[in-house]
């Protein structure tokens, strides 16, 4: 029997937003962003500030561990560097996994030695760097955790394919960890694939949820077959309910107390219906954030922000 992966920590990483604003060179394949006008961007910038530091109080009042990594030392604007799960991982073994990025303002955001500063200080035990960049090919792009969404207890590995998720750089990523890929094509009204994986769907420890009506009808029965191997509850979302309100790009965790919670927009909660609400709360406690000056401009929610930390304590 292959050991049981834990899928739940207490311990995220955060990126103050510094330089946050609208990407001009993610808004392209990313149609959950909105540009602002030119004159709201010193108040954006405060804004998103505030509802970052709000939220940091929030998860921490839940009993959750949160380590802030500072604004990247260059003069480069990085306007996404609020979402650090899509160029990092960690692993239960040790391990920490660099990603490489489509756009060259998200290649800035990488920092590996103050990373590897940060967690060592806070004593976990970090054996290796594995850097995706040097092992795919030159082209290849693998977005982090907003790509590839894990389910670790049974090894499965969920991915949409787009331009930040190259078929050919997850297959080689499931391969070198033994995941049972399932890979999938998504269309939005649109005409598009989603951007990321991680703002379709989520996977808890016994639960998903999931915008299943944008994946290509190809693909859907064997994404619902792998699903209905790894978890007893689906949650059904509509498109609307993911771009509207970020109801796909919620993650569970556990407090310090080893209980469940669940940690979601303001706007998730308001676009959730009440039975799927009663659904998400056996699942875990939730813990409510209101970042949707972030989620308008960045087009991105919560779980995007949290980079989740699976080292082992010293």
């Amino acid at each position: 029997m292959p050991e049981k992966i834990q899928h739940l920590t207490n311990t995220v990483i955060m990126v103050r937003p510094i330089d946050f604003g609208f990407n001009s060179q993610t808004s392209q394949d990313n149609e959950f962003q909105h540009k602002p006008v030119k004159a709201d961007a010193s108040r954006i910038q405060k804004q998103a500030l505030l509802e970052f530091d709000t939220c940091v109080e929030t998860l921490n009042r839940a009993k959750l561990n949160i380590l802030i990594l500072e604004k990247n030392h260059t003069l480069n604007k990085l306007p996404d560097a609020i979402f650090p799960n899509n160029w990092f991982s960690t692993r239960h073994d040790g391990s920490l996994l660099i990603y490489p990025m489509k756009a060259p303002n998200r290649q800035d955001e990488v920092q590996i030695e103050p990373l590897c500063k940060l967690l060592t200080e806070n004593h976990y035990n970090l054996d290796s760097v594995i850097d995706y960049r040097s092992i795919l090919d030159t082209q290849e792009i693998l977005e982090g955790t907003g790509s590839l969404i894990f389910h670790h207890p049974s090894q499965q590995l969920f991915a949409a394919i787009s331009e930040r998720c190259h078929l050919s750089a997850v297959e080689k990523f499931a391969r070198s960890f033994n995941y049972q890929l399932t890979h999938f094509q998504t269309q939005s009204l649109n005409g598009n694939p989603i951007y990321h994986t991680n703002v379709l769907m989520s996977c808890g420890e016994d639960f998903t949820v999931i915008t299943s009506e944008i994946i290509k009808d190809t693909d859907k029965s064997k994404v619902v077959k792998s699903l209905e191997n790894s978890v007893s509850d689906i949650i059904t979302i509509s498109e609307t309910q993911m771009t509207e309100n970020f109801c796909g790009n919620i993650l569970q965790l556990q407090d310090k107390n080893a209980q469940p919670v669940i940690a979601l927009s303001a706007s998730a909660y308001k676009g959730f219906k009440s039975q799927q609400i009663k659904q998400l709360e056996k699942h875990g406690s939730l813990i409510i954030c209101d970042i949707s000056t972030i989620e308008y401009v960045g087009g991105g929610s919560l779980r995007c922000m949290l980079a989740e930390n699976f080292l082992p304590k010293q």
